[in-house]
């Protein structure tokens, strides 16, 4: 019998710990990142979050994928434009209880020759990004693809396999 309490101790504690997660990961059913290429130097990036997910974190995994999109293109900076953002409240199944799950988007351009335009550091977007979308101001930020993986990697101790999807 206390083997079976102990269990079920375990599997609880695993469950919430796996539903409360903070996770960059491609789509899935906790949410996660997905792209759409538009063109041959275009993509719209997605990042959509759970429960346990902020607006700025959506913000920033949007950023990371972009920046990784960008790494994979063998591109030093990338553009990002057209940023919108949508905070839905779900009910959580307890009276009064509602989850916030944000979901951002992201134009980016990556550009086919090295550009030696100025960037913006990853860590000052997320704040620019919410003053843009609630102004509904429609900006081009460049940004620096390999400060931009190392900023948001170091700041939510994010493995290489996590950011780079290896199994």
């Amino acid at each position: 019998m206390k083997q079976l309490k102990n269990l079920s101790l375990a599997c609880i504690t695993l469950a919430a710990v796996g539903c409360s997660a903070v996770s960059y990961q491609s789509m899935g059913i906790r949410g996660g990142y997905s792209e759409k290429k538009l063109n041959d130097t275009s993509y719209r990036v997605h990042y959509s979050g759970n429960g346990s997910v902020s607006l700025e974190q959506a913000i920033d995994f949007a950023l990371l994928r972009s920046a990784v999109i960008a790494q994979q293109h063998g591109a030093d900076t990338f553009t990002s434009s057209n940023h919108a953002a949508n905070v839905s409240r779900s009910y959580a199944g307890t009276p009064g209880v509602y989850v916030s799950k944000p979901s951002v988007y992201l134009d980016i351009a990556v550009p086919a020759a090295q550009s030696d335009t100025e960037t913006l550091a990853c860590g000052q977007f997320s704040g620019l990004f919410t003053l843009m979308t609630l102004q509904n101001e429609v900006r081009a930020f460049n940004h620096n693809t390999q400060a931009c993986i190392d900023e948001i990697q170091a700041k939510y101790q994010l493995t290489e396999q996590q950011i780079f999807d290896k199994i």
